[in-house]
C-alpha cells in the first residue's frame, strides 16, 4: 500500500505553534517568583535554579522560556511595570493619581526588595544596567507624556518642564516608599490618598 502523498497530508494549521502551548498562569507564577528572589537577594541572589524553587517548576520548564537571569530579570521588570501604558483617565489630577499609586505599589512590593536591591545592582553591574535601564527609562517617558496631555488639555502651565515634574513626583513615590520599614507595607487606599496628595501638591505649583 503506498504511502500518501506530501500534497495529500492534512496541513499544519499556519501561525500553530508546535508542542503544548505555553500556560500563562505559569509564566505569571515564575514572575511572581523572580520578584520574591529578587527582592530577597538581588542580584547576587538571583539565578535560574532559585527562581524554579521558588514557583515549585521543573527547571526544564523555567528553561523553555528563559535562559539567562538577564532575560528573566527583564521580563519581570517589564511585566511589573507594564500597566503604566494604560494610564489616561482624562485629567492630569487623575493620571498623576494613578500613575503615582502604581509606582508606590511596585516600590513596596517585597517589601521594598526590589526596587532597593534595583538601585544597588544597576549603579554596580554595567551589564544588568545595559538591559534594565532602558525598561525603567520607558516608566519616565511615560510620566513625561502624562505631563505633555496634560498640557495639551490646557492644565499644566507654559514653561513647565514636564522631564523635571516627572522626577519629582518619581522621587515623592521614592523617597516615602523608603520610609516604610522592611516587611510593612500600605493599604491600597492608603497608597492611593497618599499619590492624590502628591498629585495636587505638584498641580499646585505647575498647574495652569
Amino acid at each position: 500500500m503506498q504511502r500518501p502523498s506530501a500534497d495529500l497530508a492534512p496541513a499544519r494549521p499556519q501561525g500553530r505553534p508546535r508542542g503544548r502551548p505555553r500556560n500563562p498562569d505559569v509564566e505569571a507564577r515564575i514572575l511572581a517568583a523572580a520578584a520574591q528572589v529578587y527582592g530577597a537577594g538581588g542580584w547576587a541572589g538571583f539565578s535560574l535554579d532559585a527562581v524554579a524553587r521558588a514557583a515549585g517548576i521543573g527547571k526544564s520548564t523555567l528553561y523553555a522560556r528563559w535562559t539567562s537571569g538577564e532575560d528573566l530579570l527583564c521580563a519581570m521588570v517589564e511585566e511589573r511595570w507594564q500597566d503604566v501604558a494604560r494610564i489616561d483617565t482624562g485629567s492630569l489630577r487623575g493620571d498623576l493619581t494613578a500613575f503615582g499609586s502604581l509606582v508606590l505599589t511596585r516600590y513596596l512590593e517585597t517589601g521594598g526588595g526590589v526596587a532597593r536591591h534595583m538601585r544597588r545592582d544597576l549603579a554596580g553591574h554595567p551589564e544588568l544596567a545595559a538591559r534594565i535601564g532602558p525598561v525603567l527609562g520607558a516608566l519616565t517617558e511615560q510620566a513625561i507624556a502624562i505631563l505633555r496631555r496634560g498640557r495639551t488639555r490646557g492644565e499644566l502651565r507654559e514653561g513647565v518642564s514636564p522631564a523635571l515634574a516627572s522626577d519629582m513626583l518619581l522621587s515623592a513615590m521614592e523617597t516615602h516608599a523608603g520610609r516604610i520599614g522592611p516587611g510593612e507595607t500600605m493599604r491600597e487606599d492608603a497608597i492611593t490618598a497618599y499619590a492624590a496628595r502628591v498629585a495636587d501638591l505638584l498641580i499646585g505649583g505647575i498647574g495652569t
